[in-house]
C-alpha cells in the first residue's frame, strides 16, 4: 500500500529521515530506488555512517575518506529538480574541495536551506557560491568559517535566517556583513570572545531585521572587554545571554513592541559591577511589550537599584527570576511599569544565584519590603500573576498576601510549587489571604 502513494508523498515521508536511512530503501525494489534519488533533503552525518573518533589515526583517515566518497555517490546519483535542505555535520573532511562541489551542486539545483557544521577543522572558507544564491533562504553555519565581504556590496540576497557562530571576530566583519543583506530577517550570532583585542566591537545594523538572538562566550576565564551597538528599526525580538557584559548601545525604536529576554552571566562579577551596562541595555529597550529579566540579571540590578531603573511605558508582560538578590527591586520594577497587565515572579534556588561580595547584608536584602506607595499597574491593570518555584518561605508569603491585596484589578493568580506536598499544607492559609479584586480566582498547580 505504500509502494502505491505518489513520489511526492513517498519522498516528503523520507524527508524526515537522515539521508542514510532514505538512501537505504532503495534495496526495497525498483520502484523505491527512482524515489531516493528525487529526494528533497541532503542531511549527511558522519556520527551516522562512521565509527566517530575525537582523534584521527590512520584508520580514521581511511574512515574520511569512506564518508566523502559516500556524500559524492549520493549527490552524484541525486536526479533534483529542486532540493529543499542541505545539510553536513562532520568532524573533519579530509578533502576541501568537495566541500565546495557539494555546496555548489545543491545550489544549482535552487536548494533553500543549508546547514554547515565541521567541527574538528581548522577554519574553512564558506564556498563563494553561498554568497550569491537566489533561492537560499536558511543559512546555518554552526562552525567558525571564513566569510569574505563580497565586492559587489550585496551578500546572501535571499537569506531571511542566518545562523552564524564566530571565535574571535573580527571587528570589520561585524560592521559590515549584516548591513547589506538585503532580505535579513532572523538572526542568530553565537560568538566566542578572547582578550587579545583591547576591545571586540559587534555593530549589528539592519532596517529588515525583525528577530535577533546574540550569545556571547569566552573560552577561558581571563576579563574581556566588548561593546555592543544594535540598530535595528523593525526588530521585534530580542534575545541576549552575555557572559562578560561590557557596553551595549540598542537604539530605542517604537517597533521594538514585542518581546525581550535579557540573560547576563558572568564569572567577573565579582570584578566589576555589571549593573551601568543592563540599565544602559534596558534604556534601548524600553518600548518593549514584554520583558523577560533572569536571576543573574536581576542580581546585577539590584545594586543599581530604583535611581537608575528605566521606565517601561507600553510593557504589558513581565518576567523576573529572583534569588537571594532582587527582592527589593520588585516593587522597584513594578513601580517603572505603570501599564503591566501580567507578572511572572520566578523564585530560584538561593544556591543558584551569584552573591556580590561587597553585599554583605545580603540576609537582609533576603526579604519582602512593602512599599507605603503601591505601584500604579498593580491597582489599576495587572490581571494575571504566576508564582513559579514557591515554596513556603516566610518572605514569599508575604509578597503573595501583598500582590492580592493590592491587585485591584487582578482576575487569575497561578501559584506552582517546588514540591507537591506544600500544596497540602499551604492551600488553606493562601486561601485565606485578603483579595483586592472580587473576581480574583487562585489556582494551585
Amino acid at each position: 500500500m505504500i509502494s502505491d502513494l505518489p513520489d511526492s508523498i513517498l519522498c516528503h515521508i523520507l524527508s524526515f529521515l537522515p539521508t542514510k536511512y532514505a538512501a537505504s530503501t532503495c534495496i526495497l525494489s525498483s520502484r523505491w530506488r527512482r524515489v531516493w534519488i528525487s529526494f528533497p533533503n541532503l542531511c549527511f552525518h558522519d556520527r551516522l555512517c562512521l565509527d566517530y573518533k575525537p582523534t584521527l589515526t590512520i584508520e580514521d583517515n581511511r574512515a574520511l575518506s569512506k564518508f566523502e566518497k559516500y556524500v559524492d555517490k549520493v549527490v552524484f546519483h541525486c536526479h533534483w529538480i529542486n532540493i529543499n535542505k542541505f545539510s553536513l555535520h562532520c568532524y573533519k573532511l579530509k578533502n576541501l574541495s568537495r566541500l565546495e562541489f557539494w555546496v555548489t551542486s545543491a545550489i544549482m539545483h535552487n536548494v533553500h536551506e543549508i546547514e554547515l557544521s565541521i567541527t574538528g577543522q581548522d577554519r574553512v572558507e564558506l564556498p563563494e557560491c553561498i554568497y550569491t544564491s537566489k533561492t537560499l533562504a536558511v543559512l546555518k553555519l554552526n562552525s567558525d568559517f571564513v566569510i569574505k565581504i563580497p565586492s559587489s556590496g550585496i551578500c546572501f540576497p535571499s537569506v531571511k535566517i542566518l545562523q552564524v557562530k564566530m571565535f574571535y571576530p573580527d571587528n570589520n566583519i561585524t560592521k559590515k556583513l549584516f548591513t547589506i543583506c538585503p532580505v535579513l530577517e532572523d538572526l542568530s550570532i553565537n560568538a566566542y570572545l578572547n582578550n587579545y583585542n583591547l576591545v571586540t566591537n559587534l555593530n549589528i545594523s539592519s532596517h529588515t531585521l525583525k528577530r535577533l538572538t546574540l550569545e556571547l562566550r569566552k573560552d577561558d576565564f581571563r576579563y574581556v572587554a566588548h561593546q555592543v551597538m544594535i540598530k535595528a528599526s523593525n526588530l521585534e525580538h530580542l534575545y541576549i545571554k552575555d557572559y562578560t557584559p561590557v557596553s551595549y548601545v540598542v537604539f530605542n525604536h517604537a517597533h521594538l513592541n514585542s518581546r525581550v529576554f535579557v540573560d547576563i552571566t558572568s564569572v567577573f562579577m565579582k570584578a566589576y559591577n555589571p549593573a551601568h551596562c543592563l540599565v544602559q541595555l534596558l534604556k534601548g529597550v524600553s518600548n518593549a511589550k514584554f520583558l523577560s529579566l533572569s536571576k543573574s540579571t536581576v542580581s546585577a540590578l539590584d545594586c543599581a537599584f530604583e535611581d537608575y531603573i528605566p521606565r517601561f511605558p507600553n510593557l504589558t508582560c513581565l518576567e523576573v527570576e529572583v534569588g537571594i538578590l532582587g527582592w527589593r527591586l520588585l516593587p522597584v520594577i513594578l513601580s517603572s511599569t505603570p501599564n503591566l497587565e501580567a507578572l511572572v515572579f520566578a523564585k530560584t534556588p538561593n544556591s543558584e544565584v551569584f552573591v556580590f561580595e561587597k553585599d554583605a547584608g545580603v540576609t537582609a536584602k533576603f526579604r519582602w519590603i512593602e512599599q507605603r506607595r503601591v505601584p500604579h499597574c498593580l491597582l489599576f491593570h495587572v490581571k494575571k500573576i504566576e508564582v513559579r518555584g514557591f515554596d513556603g518561605q516566610k518572605e514569599e508569603l508575604k509578597l503573595i498576601e501583598y500582590l492580592l491585596k493590592n491587585g485591584k484589578a487582578l482576575n487569575t493568580m497561578i501559584i506552582r510549587f517546588r514540591k507537591t506536598w506544600l500544596q497540602e499544607k499551604l492551600s488553606k492559609k493562601l486561601l485565606m489571604f485578603e483579595r483586592g479584586s472580587e473576581t480574583c480566582q487562585i489556582k494551585f498547580l
